[in-house]
């Protein structure tokens, strides 16, 4: 069978993607990068050339996505890191979490959502109770310090990151996919949004 979009889309009426993907084998001497974003996968590669390791590297590539594939990681929300120390032969962990609220406690929640003590309950997605402190940031710092190279600084491992955002850069179907269905309806006939740029339809 020849290969061509009918070979490779999942099925004759996509429902998660409309256009046909296929990635080729990547093969690397010194290192490899793998996420959802090749602009992202880039900046981690970077970060390897530069002299950083597998944690400096990761962390460029989440600031990266935040970039890229916003609706896939954010610095507004957490982050978790595994991380084995090949010279140590240990896996080690960082809980990049988020916390609740200072003020916050199971009686007040209780008030808040209408529950009698004892009673069990859900929280809404919509309740200020569902939300946490970012621990992302706060984690990409920790991570860094705790398991990163120690030959690169922060700023130089956001710096790819921070480019795109100055700079912008050309957004994939998948990320304009996700964009526009979290837009607003009025955005959607007036601006397209792109990193670094608005411009009119």
């Amino acid at each position: 069978m020849p290969l061509n979009a009918r070979a490779i889309f999942p099925s004759s009426d996509p429902e998660f993607i409309s256009f046909p993907s296929r990635r080729s084998v990547v093969h690397s001497l010194n290192g490899i990068v793998a996420c959802t974003q090749p602009l992202a996968a880039r900046a981690g590669q970077r970060i390897l050339q530069d002299g950083g390791n597998a944690a400096d590297a990761a962390v460029a590539v989440a600031a990266a996505l935040n970039m890229t594939e916003p609706s896939s990681t954010g610095i507004g929300g957490d982050m978790f890191c595994l991380f084995y120390n090949a010279k140590e032969k240990k896996i080690k962990a960082l809980n990049g979490s988020g916390r609740s609220s200072k003020n916050s406690n199971l009686d007040q929640m209780r008030h808040d959502l209408g529950l009698k003590p004892g009673e069990f309950g859900d929280i809404p997605t919509t309740s200020v109770h569902s939300i946490t402190t970012p621990g992302a940031a706060a984690g990409w710092v920790d991570t860094v310090e705790k398991f990163g190279s120690g030959k690169l600084s922060l700023e130089q491992i956001l710096t790819p990151a921070i480019e795109m955002g100055e700079e912008g850069f050309p957004v994939s179907e998948l990320a304009s996919v996700f964009v526009s269905a979290a837009t607003p309806v009025g955005l959607h006939t007036t601006n397209k949004v792109c990193s670094g740029a608005t411009r009119k339809r």
